[in-house]
């Protein structure tokens, strides 16, 4: 059975806190290493980044298939503009998709961003759906399921 978007931040989550306790997580980018799709099932690659915030290192895994990871590795810069996001989440990326495709959203997308933009004002953590450079990203709301436009 091969797991799904959430399925594999939990993994990611999971060796990163193995080895760093007090890691938080800010945002994880998926990718359809054959193309577009309008397959969520078809984000096959992940990076999940974490900040550490003791230092304020940001801490980098990245799959290497649907459930292997390479070995996390720490930069001692930080990560900007997110905020943590409070895990877990209740949306998978499967009913994201669907309430975008409802929404009227129906065209394809190479890569899904879980992340909660820095601002200029406060909201829940967005999947982002994008880089189909002829259309906008979609932004679905993970916790009211909002659907919105934005560049």
């Amino acid at each position: 059975m091969v797991l799904d978007f959430i399925g594999r931040v939990n993994i990611a989550i999971n060796i990163v806190k193995e080895k760093y306790p007090s890691a938080l997580l800010y945002e994880a980018d998926g990718s359809a290493s054959k193309g577009e799709t309008t397959r969520a099932e078809d984000i096959d690659t992940i990076r999940i980044v974490f900040v550490r915030p003791e230092d304020g290192a940001t801490i980098i895994i990245k799959s290497n298939g649907y459930s292997r990871f390479d070995e996390p590795i720490v930069i001692p810069e930080p990560w900007l503009e997110d905020v943590v996001i409070e895990w877990p989440i209740e949306m998978t990326l499967l009913q994201a998709n669907k309430l975008k495709e409802e929404a009227g959203y129906k065209n394809p997308y190479v890569c899904v961003t879980l992340r909660n933009p820095l601002g200029p004002v406060s909201t829940n953590p967005y999947f982002i759906f994008g880089d189909n450079h002829h259309q906008p990203f979609i932004f679905v709301d993970t916790v009211t399921g909002d659907v919105k436009t934005g560049r």
